[in-house]
């Protein structure tokens, strides 16, 4: 009773593309086409008549006498056609060829007013002053052939835009302007998708990458170890943030224009063992209470990461000091992360004086299930870039106890192990 919403590009080269469903014995069933239709043709013969007016709403412009007129060349609706920024208005009329009988869609957006009339008779209207903002659409029944286009438009002060488009039964929405909204996903030239299409892809090392990771805070270290286990510190917190399997991350949102946002993880089945703002330790007599937390935009004032040093296959041990001990915590990785039997193992060690009832927290779950030193977590759902992960796995740690809702380890001087696996 899930479901969930696959994204893709279509092709760009206009045609019919069969999908089936894989899925064992589902082919014959569950298949279809994707149709990828072309543009349609753009507006003929087009003329501008350009008129100087100070108007709250479109005038009647058949009234009145025209500043200029002439040709518009490469037959695209544009208003700097002129030197004037504000009170004037521009009427637009050219031909548009409807291909066959059927149902037309007409787009127009403007800053101020516009309409849009087909042989004299008005279809869709932005009128007033406002800003470009919402796309106005209609559509109208026409016959196959050559039919009258007319855009009007007015321009008060402040900016000035004008955008119009048309779609018909068997071509996809074509823009009839120069100018498109920087948010428009219909034909024509769309806006490039600046936040995917740059997968790191992990060979026979790991992958270190830092930056802002979906779940990981401001400073997030991801590593795609090989084998498909996948993992992000939180250089924050110093602690496990997330682990997932497969695909490790796309770096195009930070590598191209200015790099904005958080990147959330590129492959599958999401785990979070602890909220995203615990801390590993706490020094408490009762591991139960409430765990401690980082406050917004807050560093702790008892850790100093000490950053990571990386080994002969780049898998990093990250380093820092709690209360004046220093801390490791090392992932080594055995079998293949796609599979139940993957195993990640987790090793933090500790030199110095560790205060008495320290502990660590592994997990927090809704339903922590004890069977000797494993330990079943159900975490509750985990929410990623707009994806819900179902947040339960297995976790193996000699010593580990179940506090209320915590599963904890006790820390004196010397080493502690954790295991983390999925359950299918």
């Amino acid at each position: 009773h899930e479901k969930d919403t696959v994204t893709f590009t279509a092709p760009a080269k206009p045609g019919q593309y069969p999908f089936v469903c894989t899925f064992p014995g589902h082919a014959m069933t569950m298949q279809g086409a994707l149709r990828v239709f072309p543009l349609g043709e753009g507006l003929k013969d087009l003329k501008f008549a350009l008129y100087l007016g100070d108007w709250k709403k479109l005038p009647d412009f058949s009234t009145l006498t025209p500043h200029r007129q002439g040709e518009v060349t490469d037959n695209l609706v544009q208003l700097k056609l002129d030197d004037y920024k504000n009170q004037f208005g521009i009427v637009f009329t050219g031909k548009l060829n409807a291909p066959k009988d059927g149902s037309y869609t007409f787009f127009i957006t403007s800053d101020d007013g516009s309409r849009a009339l087909i042989d004299g008779r008005e279809v869709v209207s932005y009128d007033g002053i406002h800003p470009s903002g919402d796309i106005k659409s209609k559509a109208v029944k026409l016959k196959k052939g050559v039919h009258e286009y007319r855009l009007e438009y007015f321009q008060a002060a402040g900016n000035m835009d004008l955008f119009a488009a048309w779609k018909g039964p068997e071509f996809e929405i074509t823009p009839l302007s120069k100018w498109v909204p920087a948010n428009w996903k219909g034909g024509g030239e769309k806006k490039k998708d600046e936040t995917t299409g740059m997968p790191l892809v992990v060979t026979n090392e790991a992958l270190v990458y830092r930056n802002f990771i979906t779940g990981a805070g401001n400073r997030g270290i991801g590593v795609g170890y090989p084998g498909g286990f996948n993992i992000a510190w939180n250089a924050e917190t110093m602690n496990l943030a997330i682990i997932w399997r497969g695909a490790f991350i796309d770096a195009a949102r930070h590598w191209t224009s200015r790099g904005g946002g958080a990147q959330p993880p590129l492959g599958y089945d999401v785990l979070r063992p602890v909220l995203e703002a615990s801390l590993p330790f706490a020094t408490v007599s009762s591991p139960a209470a409430d765990w401690p937390k980082l406050a917004p935009k807050t560093r702790a004032d008892d850790y100093q990461f000490k950053g990571y040093r990386l080994d002969a296959k780049r898998q990093p041990t990250f380093s820092y000091t709690w209360n004046g001990v220093a801390v490791t915590d090392r992932f080594d990785t055995e079998g293949s992360g796609t599979t139940a039997a993957g195993k990640l193992t987790r090793t933090l060690t500790f030199t110095g004086k560790v205060p008495d009832n320290t502990w660590f927290l592994l997990a927090a779950g809704w339903k922590i299930e004890a069977a000797g030193d494993a330990f079943t977590i159900d975490a509750g759902r985990v929410n990623l870039g707009g994806h819900d992960f179902d947040n339960q796995f297995r976790l193996t740690a000699p010593g580990a106890q179940v506090a209320g809702k915590n599963l904890v380890l006790p820390v004196k001087e010397g080493r502690i192990q954790a295991t983390y696996q999925w359950l299918k």
